[in-house]
C-alpha cells in the first residue's frame, strides 16, 4: 500500500536533496535525510566548542541508537555493535569462526564481493567454500541444501540480492540452519530500513548492513548483530582497550572481553556518525518498517506494469515472496545500461547499471510521480 500525498510529502521534506533529483537508488547510496545532518553539525559544533565536556550527552544519543537499531533488527541492544560498514560484520564473522582444514562454509555466484572475499580468505587455511548457484536471478533454499554436507559449518547470504533484487527466504534457510547444525551469517545492507528483520524468529545467528543505503545513513557507519548464545563461537581477531569489561579502568589490565556485542567496537567509535546513523533509524522506525516495505513494493509493482507495457523486458523475479527494492530492466534494442543511465543521471534522474540491466530502487521517500518522470525520461532517451 502507498503512503498518502500527505505523508509522502512529509517524509520527502526531511530529504533536501530530494529538491534536486529524483533519486532512485537507495540500493547505491542514499541522500541522508536532515535531522542526520542536523545532529552531526551539532556534535561537531560541540566538538569544536567545548572539545569533550559533552562527551555524557554523545554516550547517551549512542545507547539510544543503538536501541533502535536492536528495535529494527529483532533482538537485544547488547547483541548490537556498531561497524563502520558491512564488510567489517563479515570479516568479524569470517575471521573468528574457529574452522579447521575441511571445514566447508556456503556462499553463492550472485553475492556483492563483501560477502565474498572474507569467505575466500578462509582458503589459504583449508576451509572449502562452496557455491550454490542461482537460477533466473535466484538462490532458492534447494539450491542452498544441495551444497549443504556434514561439513557444513556456516553460510552467508545476503537478504536481498544487489543485482536481481531476488528477496532470499531465509525463514526456510534459518529452519535448514537449525536442522542441520550450521550457522546463519546475513548480509542485510539491501534489507534493512526497506522491509522488516527478525532476526530472532528467522533463526539468523550473525549480520551485518551498512548504514548507507536504505538505512539512509552516513558512509562509514553500520550495524553488526551477534546472537548472544554464538558470542564466545567468534575469536576476537581484532582487539582494543574497549573490548574489556572495564575499559576505562586504564590503569588495571584484566583482559575479560565484554560479555556482549560491544566487544567487537574495539576503540573510540564514530560518534558523531553513529548519532547521525540513529538520527535516520528513527525516523524509519517512526515511519514503521513494515509500512516502507509496503509502499515500496507498490512503487515497483506501478513501474514494473508501465515498463512491461511499454516493450522492456524485468530480469528481476517478481514472485509475490521474491519481490524488494530493486528492479532491474532491459534498455530497448540498441541501448546499454551504461548509455541510459548516464543519460539519466544527466537529467538528474539517479540508478545504476547492474545485473545486466538498468537497476532502479526506490525508497520511502519516492512516489509514484517520481515513477512516471522516470518514464518520461526513458522515453526521451
Amino acid at each position: 500500500m502507498l503512503f498518502t500525498q500527505k505523508q509522502s510529502q512529509g517524509i520527502k521534506a526531511a530529504f533536501p536533496a530530494l529538491n534536486n533529483m529524483v533519486f532512485l537508488n537507495s540500493a547505491g547510496l542514499t541522500p541522508i535525510p536532515a535531522p542526520c545532518r542536523d545532529v552531526m553539525l551539532e556534535m561537531t559544533q560541540d566538538l569544536c566548542s567545548y572539545a569533550y565536556l559533552k562527551m555524557a550527552k554523545w554516550e547517551l544519543q549512542v545507547s539510544k541508537a543503538r536501541q533502535t537499531a536492536a528495535a529494527i533488527t529483532g533482538c537485544s541492544p547488547k547483541e548490537m555493535a556498531f561497524v563502520k560498514n558491512t564488510s567489517t560484520g563479515v570479516s568479524i564473522v569470517a575471521s573468528g569462526l574457529r574452522l579447521a582444514p575441511g571445514d566447508e562454509v556456503i556462499i553463492n555466484d550472485l553475492e556483492f564481493p563483501s560477502n565474498v572475499y572474507p569467505w575466500l580468505n578462509l582458503e589459504r587455511k583449508g576451509v572449502v567454500v562452496r557455491r550454490a548457484k542461482s537460477v533466473k536471478g535466484k538462490v532458492t533454499p534447494d539450491a542452498i541444501a544441495e551444497q549443504v554436507t556434514t561439513r557444513t559449518k556456516a553460510l552467508a547470504i545476503s537478504s536481498i540480492q544487489y543485482a536481481t533484487g531476488h528477496k532470499t527466504d531465509l525463514a526456510a534457510l534459518g529452519q535448514m540452519a537449525r536442522d542441520k547444525g550450521f550457522l546463519l551469517f546475513v548480509d542485510a545492507i539491501q534489507s534493512m530500513g526497506a522491509f522488516p528483520m527478525d532476526v530472532k524468529k528467522l533463526g539468523i545467528h550473525f549480520l551485518s548492513a551498512g548504514g548507507f543505503k536504505w538505512l539512509c545513513g552516513p558512509v562509514g557507519t553500520g550495524i553488526f548483530y551477534c546472537d548472544q548464545e554464538k558470542l564466545d563461537d567468534l575469536e576476537l581477531t581484532v582487539t582494543g582497550w574497549n573490548t574489556v569489561e572495564n575499559p576505562i579502568m586504564y590503569h588495571i589490565i584484566d583482559y575479560k572481553p565484554k560479555n556482549n556485542a560491544q566487544r567487537f567496537e574495539e576503540a573510540s567509535g564514530d560518534y558523531i556518525g553513529i548519532c547521525g546513523l540513529g538520527e535516520s533509524l528513527n525516523i524509519l522506525h517512526s515511519t514503521g518498517i513494515e509500512k516502507i516495505g509496503e509502499h515500496i513494493v507498490a512503487l515497483t509493482d506501478y513501474l514494473e506494469e508501465k515498463l512491461r507495457s511499454r516493450g522492456y523486458q524485468i530480469l528481476s523475479p517478481r514472485d509475490e515472496a521474491d519481490k524488494s527494492g530493486i528492479m532491474v530492466f532491459t534498455p530497448l534494442s540498441g541501448k546499454t545500461p551504461e548509455d541510459v543511465c548516464k543519460k539519466l543521471d544527466q537529467k538528474k534522474i539517479l540508478t545504476a547499471p547492474r545485473g545486466g540491466g538498468v537497476r532502479v530502487s526506490p525508497h520511502f521517500f519516492n512516489t509514484t510521480e517520481d515513477m512516471d518522470q522516470l518514464l518520461y525520461a526513458l522515453e526521451e532517451i
